[in-house]
Parts: structure tokens; C-alpha cells; sequence
């Protein structure tokens, strides 16, 4: 009879991840999508679209006065962003 080792649920997803590292950016996407509406707030009304590329997300919004008030909060964005997600996946913020 073959014995298995035990191994712990966020070992074996962790391992998965490293075998599938796309599976995992597609994960942390999903999360960024989630975390949006808290992040932007009462500015997340205006938000038509979000596209998320190789680093780059990019929000479409309907208001010029919302794309310029995202401008001014870009960079703080990206790094609360980043910091609720635990790793540098938002390399550039593109709004339009």
C-alpha cells in the first residue's frame, strides 16, 4: 500500500500556481475587478469600462471631471491597488 503525504490546501493551490503562473495573474485580475468599487468610491459610477493588459489597467470613464480627478489620485491608486492585492501586478494606470 503507497502512503501520500499530507499536504495543506494553500500549499497544493500555491503549487498550482507555480506550474500555471497565468492562472494565478488571471486570479489577482478577478481580485483588482472586486476591489474597484471600494477603491474608486463614489467615483466608480462614471466607470464605463476596465480593461486590465500586461500591467496596464485602463478605466473608461464617462465624466471629464471624474478622468481628471483620477488623474490627480493615479499614483495613490496604484499603490492601493497593489497593496490590496499583496503583489505589483498594476504597473501603469491609463484613463480615458
Amino acid at each position: 500500500m503507497k502512503q501520500s503525504k499530507t499536504v495543506l490546501l494553500g500549499e497544493a493551490i500555491a503549487a498550482l500556481w507555480d506550474d500555471d503562473p497565468d492562472m494565478y495573474e488571471q486570479l489577482l485580475v478577478h481580485r483588482l475587478r472586486d476591489y474597484l468599487p471600494e477603491a474608486l468610491g463614489a467615483l466608480y459610477r462614471w466607470l464605463e469600462d476596465v480593461r486590465f493588459d500586461e500591467g496596464i489597467l485602463r478605466l473608461q470613464v464617462s465624466s471629464a471631471a471624474v478622468r481628471q480627478e483620477l488623474g490627480f489620485r493615479q499614483a495613490e491608486l496604484q499603490r492601493q491597488l497593489n497593496a490590496h492585492l499583496g503583489v505589483e501586478l498594476v504597473r501603469v494606470i491609463q484613463i480615458y
